[in-house]
């Protein structure tokens, strides 16, 4: 037999346009999709199976056994992420975006963050080749976003989805990917700011702070790591007539955190803490320019309220540098959404 090779895959996503309703699907073509690249998809069919071997049938091991409810999830992973894959997959995740055009440049800002109750998740099309299967998967939102990276490495990007259970298999031609450069750590400046001078940018800058009215803490040359969470909780909504597939998926009470690893700074890292001061933080990463003069492909991550849920004591041996975590939850401030994150690239819409 001819073997299947695991590299020989295609994947695209509907980013560029959402379902008009859930589970309609999108049509998968240039204008509405893209392929994706540099990927990892975990696909799994967590059905409803059931039988009748714990009924009376007369036989020993039943004879009955039938699918009543499908289930698509999907994990996307991207060990070097790109602004495309990072916005497109965060929009989805966070679920409201808005797009501004930079002056006459053929560049966009997209800020998201969170839909506001009462909206719902917007759900999209995937369709995927592996192992010279083609399936298409309909009625898909995100569930959890994690967006990390290290001191001298790459951004990585990773979200579960859930589908509607929708899976027809495929012919369709793969649209196009976005050529897009690699998220490097060493193009991200970080910046923490706590108590009284906080204070958020209506439109933010890049290459500059956008959290404070005076001047934050520049982490830069402290910083390890970093792991930021979002987390849906989705409910399935199953209902009744939904012939064998939900009938949406619904968030539940929305959860966040953040994760900052640093080399140990003094007394005041654990004051934090001990004083449970507010604090915001702000990611800026910008690498080239998107066309000369014009905004840099990047991103931001702003989070104007967090705490720190765990005492940042110094860590390490004798021969060791020391270090501390910064674990954080998120939390509202009344005045700024809770999580905000902006993307800049050449797309001129997500989620149409």
């Amino acid at each position: 037999m001819i073997t299947k090779k695991g590299w020989l895959q295609s994947l695209m996503l509907s980013l560029f346009t959402k379902e008009a309703t859930y589970n309609a699907g999108v049509t998968m073509i240039d204008a509405n999709a893209c392929s994706m690249k540099g990927f990892e998809l975990t696909t799994e069919f967590p059905d409803v199976v059931t039988h009748d071997r714990d009924e009376v049938s007369g036989l020993e091991h039943g004879s009955d056994q039938e699918i009543i409810e499908q289930r698509v999830n999907l994990t996307y992973t991207e060990p070097k992420a790109k602004p495309n894959s990072l916005i497109g997959l965060a929009a989805l995740v966070l679920g409201k975006i808005t797009t501004t055009k930079d002056g006459a440049f053929d560049a966009y800002s997209h800020k998201i963050v969170p839909a506001p109750i009462g909206d719902a998740l917007p759900s999209i099309s995937i369709e995927h080749l592996k192992g010279a299967i083609q399936y298409k998967f309909d009625g898909i939102k995100g569930n959890t976003l994690k967006i990390s990276g290290e001191a001298g490495g790459l951004v990585s990007l990773e979200a579960a989805l859930i589908g509607a259970g929708s899976r027809a298999i495929s012919s369709t031609e793969f649209a196009a990917a976005i050529a897009e450069s690699w998220l490097k750590v060493n193009s991200m400046k970080i910046w923490l700011e706590s108590g009284a001078t906080i204070e958020i940018g209506a439109s933010l800058t890049q290459g500059t702070q956008n959290i404070s009215s005076g001047t934050p803490s520049d982490l830069g040359v402290r910083f390890k790591s970093f792991n930021f969470n979002w987390n849906n909780n989705l409910e399935e909504q199953v209902g009744a007539g939904g012939a064998g597939v939900l009938q949406d998926a619904d968030y539940g009470r929305r959860s966040s955190d953040l994760t900052i690893s640093l080399l140990f700074g003094s007394q005041d890292d654990l004051d934090l803490y001990l004083n449970q001061t507010i604090v915001a933080i702000e990611f800026d990463l910008a690498g080239a320019e998107i066309e000369a003069g014009a905004k840099k492909f990047g991103f931001h991550l702003i989070i104007p309220k967090l705490r720190l849920s765990k005492a940042p004591l110094p860590q390490g041996g004798p021969g060791d540098t020391l270090t501390c975590d910064f674990e954080m939850s998120v939390f509202n401030d009344g005045i700024n959404d809770a999580v905000i994150i902006e993307g800049y690239n050449a797309v001129p819409e997500y989620l149409g």
